[in-house]
């Protein structure tokens, strides 16, 4: 894997907590063949169910809650197999079309990265727990528009409030004298008395 001896360790301990959590992961095909033995070591521990397979798979994984899950959850599903826990698959590689040479029609294989070409695969447990992500559909981003068309649209919105002001405001006063009217009747039929004096 051209790395340290200590970074490989991190990294196959790291994908094996990622595996047990998970119980799918897409990798390399290298790290796959890599990571398999391990995984597979790890899950004969957690079958054996004893506090010192526990320890031992504590000391490796470095991670309680995937001990926990190997221990309780994994280990029992595979106590009738004694062995095969994990899967490859390969991903599928789609070939160049040949004929071509033009960079526009180079398309990149489905089954390798996208950065250096490494063929990928899945691995996976046998007879995996698997529970699919609920994918949520942002909404839609609105298109742009030119801040003059900003501006022009806040210019609309006030003029039609200013339009709608005035009516609003008649609405209001008109129910507000009727209720003074009603509350003061006797003053309004002595008004109308004083008028009907000075008009004679």
């Amino acid at each position: 894997m051209n790395r340290t001896s200590e970074h490989v360790r991190s990294v196959v301990r790291n994908t094996v907590v990622n595996l047990l959590r998970h119980e799918r992961i897409r990798t390399t095909v290298k790290k796959a063949k890599l990571v398999r033995r391990w995984a597979e070591k790890m899950i004969t521990l957690g079958k054996r169910g004893t506090l010192h397979a526990r320890r031992q798979a504590l000391a490796f994984l470095r991670s309680k809650p995937a001990v926990v899950k190997l221990f309780r959850n994994v280990a029992p599903r595979y106590a009738e197999r004694s062995g095969g826990y994990t899967r490859i698959v390969r991903l599928a590689e789609a070939l160049r079309p040949a004929g071509s040479d033009r960079v526009a029609d180079f398309k990149v294989p489905a089954g390798t990265r996208l950065g250096d070409g490494t063929p990928m695969a899945i691995l996976e447990l046998v007879e995996a727990e698997l529970n699919p992500r609920e994918r949520r559909r942002r909404a839609a981003p609105e298109p742009f528009r030119p801040r003059r068309e900003l501006y022009r649209k806040a210019e609309r919105e006030e003029t039609e409030k200013e339009a709608e002001a005035p009516e609003e405001r008649a609405t209001e006063e008109r129910p507000a004298e009727e209720a003074a009217a009603e509350e003061n009747p006797a003053e309004e039929s002595a008004a109308g008395e004083d008028a009907g004096d000075g008009a004679e």
